[in-house]
């Protein structure tokens, strides 16, 4: 066989590989957010290689299997502009699905003509109401160390959401971070779905490492891959989401972004004013105000306390969900920089993943528990109370408490 006839066969087979590759792919990831009620409505985020003509969504309250024509329902998912393309061409197409049931199971396929459709997938609408209601917290992630076991074993626990409180893929804003993107995004679709085959939304606020620090304001600039990925959750990176008539959550920016002070405090004043009746008010962020492992009068920390603390302790925020530090904490509870009987538990402090720091010998005047400990937090909600744990990368529990 000649050389040029070798070179021939070989180019018709790579030829032959990349069609049938084509043929048979599906889109390369899919993840749920929310950017209304999640007792209604979820939003489906897909990535694919390049810009398609169309690309669906069917879904339907049972389980229909790959066949599209069987589903009762069907939506085309929207071509979103986002700074994600100037990575490596890729591109994001969301599904807003909307008028859903609550507390109902729903199965649907991605389908789209030149990447194919995906798996079947399942998701569930939150009960709404003060129907009880779970979800695990932690943030300071990465794509190594404890992530692995540490998402096994919360998805273990069959979570209604994830709250994540920032320093996701650890990229720092770097349009060539996408590897990093793509293993915590296949960690997140392979590991986080519940026993009974549930994917898990995602809510989240952003961290020091989804930034590059260069243009402090622009979203889209200062931070690409959050911009592209969760950038629309709410009208600013900052945003506050209701679950059920019982919970509030405000999602904050400590700083990397926009500062604490000045409109995002005013937003947040405004909010916590308009839903002072809500019974468990939930505030997450990145930097702690009660830090655990670096200095208490850090600048994050004390800016957090000077912008955002007279309005928790006005307004009677339950928890503060904090990060940052890579240790496990959880506080006394505080009003006005004071240990008292009622006040608010901050619980933390990251380690959901990356490897623990150290914490002082002598435990701090306002914490209850500390210790450098990779974990994640466990909340449930219910009309009579609230109940906590953090468990460690071996599934053992290593604090648990109650708020009425």
């Amino acid at each position: 066989m000649t050389c040029l006839k070798s070179i021939r066969i070989l180019f018709v087979a790579s030829l032959f590989v990349a069609f049938s590759h084509i043929a048979h792919a599906a889109p390369s990831h899919i993840f749920l957010t929310y950017s209304g009620a999640p007792e209604s409505s979820v939003d489906i985020n897909i990535i694919l290689p390049r810009q398609v003509d169309g690309v669906f969504v069917y879904y339907d309250t049972a389980d229909q299997g790959d066949v599209t024509e069987k589903y009762t329902f069907i939506v085309k998912a929207h071509y979103i502009p986002t700074p994600m393309e100037l990575s490596d061409g890729r591109v994001m197409y969301v599904a807003r699905i909307t008028d859903l049931k609550p507390g109902t199971d729903y199965s649907f396929l991605v389908d789209e003509k030149k990447y194919g459709a995906s798996s079947l997938r399942k998701f569930r609408t939150l009960p709404g109401c003060t129907a009880p209601l779970r979800f695990v917290n932690g943030g300071d992630m990465g794509v190594a160390d404890y992530i692995e076991p540490l998402l096994t074993l919360a998805a273990k626990t069959d979570p209604d959401f994830a709250v994540i409180g920032g320093d996701i893929a650890y990229v720092n804003g770097l349009l060539g971070g996408y590897a990093n993107w793509d293993s915590w995004l296949k960690n997140w679709d392979d590991m986080m779905v519940t026993t009974d085959g549930r994917m898990i939304p995602i809510v989240t606020a952003i961290g020091n490492h989804e930034t590059n620090r260069y243009a402090t304001g622009d979203l889209a600039l200062n931070a690409p891959w959050y911009s592209s990925l969760f950038g629309r959750q709410g009208e600013h990176v900052y945003y506050s989401r209701h679950f059920g008539d019982n919970l509030i959550l405000f999602s904050l920016d400590s700083g990397h972004t926009v500062p604490h002070d000045g409109a995002q405090a005013e937003w947040l004043a405004g909010e916590m004013k308009a839903n002072a009746a809500v019974k468990y008010k939930f505030a997450a962020y990145h930097i702690p105000l009660y830090p655990a492992h670096r200095a208490y009068e850090g600048s994050g920390s004390a800016a957090g306390r000077a912008a955002w603390g007279g309005l928790f302790d006005e307004y009677g925020l339950t928890v503060g969900l904090e990060h940052h530090d890579h240790v496990l904490k959880r506080t006394k509870p505080l009003r006005g920089g004071e240990v008292v009987e009622q006040g608010t538990v901050f619980i933390g402090d990251g380690c959901f993943g990356r490897g623990a720091r150290e914490i002082d010998p002598q435990p701090r005047w306002y914490n209850a528990v500390e210790g450098s400990i990779p974990h994640f937090w466990v909340v449930n909600v219910r009309d009579s109370g609230l109940s906590f744990k953090a468990i460690d990368f071996e599934g053992i529990t290593r604090d648990e408490f109650t708020l009425p």
